[in-house]
């Protein structure tokens, strides 16, 4: 089987070829890494919409709940999407 890509002969069994990706080997430090700065950018992102609803709402009750969820969801959901793309790279 021939590499779409680098036009190489790659094994019948291997998912990806080992010369166009044989260089670009991440470590385990660069997974975690990559999923931190995700988190970072849900949690910040998530911050946005949190503070807006304070300064605009004021302290109500269920804004209160809102202020907690949202950057506890945006975190979530960057940290997740980080992990998937460090890993991605990772190959």
């Amino acid at each position: 089987m021939q590499c779409a890509k680098c036009g190489r002969e790659v094994p019948a069994d291997a998912i990806y070829c080992p010369h166009c990706t044989g260089g670009r080997k991440s470590t385990d430090s660069d997974v975690i890494r990559g999923g931190i700065r995700g988190g970072a950018i849900g949690l910040f992102l998530g911050l946005l919409p949190a503070v807006w609803l304070l300064y605009h709402f004021g302290a109500v009750r269920g804004i209160k709940a809102l202020v907690v969820v949202l950057p506890i969801a945006f975190f979530t959901t960057g940290l997740i999407i980080g992990l998937f793309k460090a890993k991605r790279e990772r190959k």
